[in-house]
């Protein structure tokens, strides 16, 4: 199941290597570019959920 959800990611990759038609950018390198990114994104999202659950940022939620 896990592979399943990953399909849709491997195939933005590798239309995006295609797209960048760069012959030395291969799927694996804009992996390594993006993952990062990803992470960090979602560790902020993270934090924010975090804060609204205490007075810090309750006073987002209704």
């Amino acid at each position: 199941m896990f592979v399943q959800q990953l399909e849709p990611v491997a195939d933005s990759l590798a239309l995006s290597a295609l797209v960048a038609a760069l012959p030395l950018v291969t799927e694996g390198d804009l992996l390594r570019k993006v993952l990062p990114w990803s992470l960090g994104l979602l560790l902020v999202l993270c934090l924010i959920v975090m804060g609204q659950s205490t007075p810090v940022l309750g006073w987002m939620l209704p």
